[in-house]
């Protein structure tokens, strides 16, 4: 099974001004995709597993500070990964193990027929 992973950044929330600085990044809005190639449901459209959040950005006397139009994909990524404490595999392996799930669930509801 390999699968499609899809890091997007739907939203910064910046402070319009700190101190000196103008446009702080303060959070970042992110949401991480895995689409299966392989796997796929009773209505033949390939299993997914999402995970999303927010990561808050600290800056320490400018050190840390990245001009808005500046911003890069990598440089969220990073800032997110550092938050999470995972490696960037430790996350696609947990998505990975939830579209596993949904191909072959460990535990199926049932509701007895006499009912």
């Amino acid at each position: 099974m390999a699968n499609t992973y899809t890091w997007t950044y739907p939203q910064l929330d910046t402070a319009p001004t700190e101190g000196d600085l103008s446009d702080v990044i303060k959070t970042i809005h992110w949401r991480i995709d895995a689409v299966s190639d392989s796997e796929q449901d009773a209505d033949d459209n390939y299993l997914s597993a999402t995970m999303y959040g927010t990561t808050g950005v600290e800056v320490d006397d400018g050190v840390d500070f990245i001009e808005f139009n500046s911003v890069t994909q990598d440089w969220c990524k990073a800032k997110v990964l550092a938050d999470m404490a995972q490696t960037e595999e430790e996350v696609q392996a947990s998505l990975d193990a939830q579209i596993a799930e949904m191909a072959s669930p460990s535990i199926v509801g049932k509701v007895p027929s006499s009912w």
